[in-house]
């Protein structure tokens, strides 16, 4: 069994992510000059937050001794978690949008950010052998492959090349 000791460390910089992740959705909320742009950007922030406050709550559990929190009582319970700074990512931190960059650029950048978080999720998910550990970090892969089939749509719709939910650029029906 991987140590607590590992956890604590790998639970640090996935909050660290998160809040860093909901820093840029911040960001580039502000940049979007649509509307539903913009407001896709500020739902993903509360959607991170949400994250933070659950590996947080995880975090203090396993320093604490106690151990992992099922999922569902986490989703229930957790306390909004501060800021801690542990972890970081230079990629993530190295993303200075410039203040005219285009808001594809602005929504390729999410999708990077989601896709990352993906993959960190997805190999803590296999390292771990509690189940309640393996629950939250799949959890975490579900949460973070909406946000990405949503960033994946908007810049489909932005860059022409399909639609958004129901908002379809061309018809196949045949008249």
């Amino acid at each position: 069994m991987m140590a607590n000791m590992a956890f604590i460390e790998i639970l640090q910089n996935a909050i660290e992510m998160e809040q860093e992740g909901k820093e840029f959705f911040e960001r580039a909320s502000s940049m979007m000059r649509h509307e539903r742009a913009k407001q896709m950007f500020t739902s993903l922030v509360k959607q991170e937050q949400r994250h933070v406050d659950i590996l947080g709550e995880e975090f203090r559990r396993l320093q604490a001794g106690i151990g992992w929190a099922a999922l569902e009582e986490m989703k229930s319970g957790a306390q909004h978690y501060p800021r801690i700074s542990v972890f970081r990512d230079k990629e993530v931190m190295n993303l200075n949008l410039r203040p005219d960059a285009g808001e594809l650029e602005v929504i390729n950048v999410g999708i990077q950010v989601e896709k990352k978080s993906i993959d960190y999720y997805r190999d803590a998910a296999q390292r771990a052998e509690d189940l309640k550990a393996q629950e939250v970090f799949n959890w975490l892969v579900g949460e973070e492959a909406g946000h990405l089939t949503i960033l994946n749509a908007e810049y489909d719709n932005r860059s022409g090349a399909g639609f958004y939910y129901d908002n379809m650029e061309f018809s196949l029906e045949v008249e």
